[in-house]
């Protein structure tokens, strides 16, 4: 009997301690999807790989910027206006590709 609570409570410890070690997604990363002014719409990876592997698309300096723009709505509102420079908030990596 004895043996049995300890295998249950190491279970439960072992079980925790995994689930505790899977890093979570941390929040300035994220793929978005954006619809530039000429009607173009883009995946755009924020700190992080393209979907499957997708080429980058090719913009022009306009539509490059317009996607950065767009894409980073989300770090300026969860960086807020006292975020550290350079950071994943502040100085993102934005890649986008033609949604399928």
């Amino acid at each position: 009997m004895m043996i049995r609570h300890f295998a249950c409570a190491l279970l439960g410890v072992v079980t925790f301690w995994s689930a505790d070690g899977m890093a979570a997604q941390p929040d300035y990363a994220y793929q978005t999807t954006v619809q530039l002014a000429d009607g173009k719409t883009l995946t755009c990876g924020v700190n992080e790989a393209l979907p499957n592997g997708d080429a980058p698309a090719a913009l022009t300096r306009r539509e490059q910027t317009q996607a950065d723009v767009l894409a980073t709505q989300r770090l300026r509102v969860l960086g807020g206006p006292e975020s550290a420079y350079p950071s994943p908030y502040t100085a993102p990596t934005i890649i986008c590709s033609s949604a399928g």
